[in-house]
């Protein structure tokens, strides 16, 4: 049974998903390059770690949310060197599955073991305790990560192998993105033909879900309001992650030679599904 945990990341998802490990089973450690964001966790119950190879040192567990390939591999690579035998780390956030598999292979130089257990839900989720868990790797390990995971989590779902649940978190995310530029344009075109907006959201309300309710809700105010900064920040920095989520899909499929022009047509679409291009507006406002 794993008794000590760590957690290497505390953003936006991290920073929910390492609290919910505090105040139970386990002996939690934490780290996170913003030594205030660390000391806030530390505050609920963990210990504040002063690196990632300390977390490495004092966990069995060591689940690692951060930002893109280059972090989570500079990351894995300092925890492995602090890590002892047995020790399994949970990659949390989409990366790609060369990646997955390259470090799997580091982990098991080490002794260690490596997860792909990534995550879709967004903070409120995280917060709430109903984050969905794609995770690849071998039986045991799952298992072994498995109360650990959820702590967090509404389901956890054992895609495979390692880079398993790097493929699917990639799936889920081209879906969801290319869903958003669908409900979008349903609301552009509810408006345009004066249908009022609260009955289109009445009518999609059975396959709309809370992300893209809250995606339509900002995207709008951003178009009513493209003065609010904090809006505008925000889709600007969830922008760039759908780029880097659907390039690395397309990375994916160029691998098997499958062609993906939605995917593709999304990728190229991304500036204006979140209107974050130079004004924020939509492009055919400016034509």
């Amino acid at each position: 049974m794993v008794e000590r945990v760590g957690f290497i990341g505390l953003g936006d998802m991290g920073e929910p998903m390492a609290r919910n490990l505090c105040g139970g089973a386990f002996e939690v450690s934490v780290f996170d390059l913003r030594a205030e964001v660390t000391r806030e966790v530390a505050a609920a119950g963990a210990y504040a770690a002063a690196s990632a190879r300390e977390v490495g040192e004092r966990a069995e567990v060591v689940g690692i949310c951060v930002i893109d390939d280059a972090a989570t591999e500079a990351v894995v690579e300092e925890v492995l060197a602090g890590a002892a035998p047995g020790t399994i780390l949970a990659i949390h956030g989409t990366v790609s599955p060369a990646l997955v598999h390259r470090l799997g292979a580091h982990a098991e130089a080490a002794g260690c073991e490596l997860v792909d257990a990534q995550v879709t839900g967004g903070r409120d989720r995280a917060s709430e305790h109903q984050l969905r868990y794609m995770v690849g790797g071998s039986d045991a390990a799952v298992a072994r990560c498995r109360p650990v995971f959820e702590t967090s989590a509404a389901e956890v779902t054992h895609c495979g192998p390692l880079g398993s649940g790097a493929v699917a978190k990639l799936c889920n995310n081209l879906v969801q993105f290319q869903a958003w530029h669908g409900y979008l344009e349903a609301a552009q075109l509810a408006d345009a033909a004066g249908l009022p907006r609260e009955k289109l959201l009445e009518v999609l309300s059975w396959i709309m879900n809370d992300n893209a309710r809250a995606f339509l809700a900002g995207r709008s105010a951003l178009v009513a309001h493209p003065e609010l900064d904090v809006i505008r920040e925000r889709f600007t920095a969830v922008a760039e992650l759908a780029r880097k989520d659907l390039q690395l899909a397309l990375d994916v499929a160029a691998e098997h030679d499958l062609p993906m022009p939605l995917t593709q047509r999304s990728l190229e679409q991304v500036e204006d599904l979140f209107g974050v291009l130079g004004g924020g507006s939509d492009r055919s406002k400016r034509r």
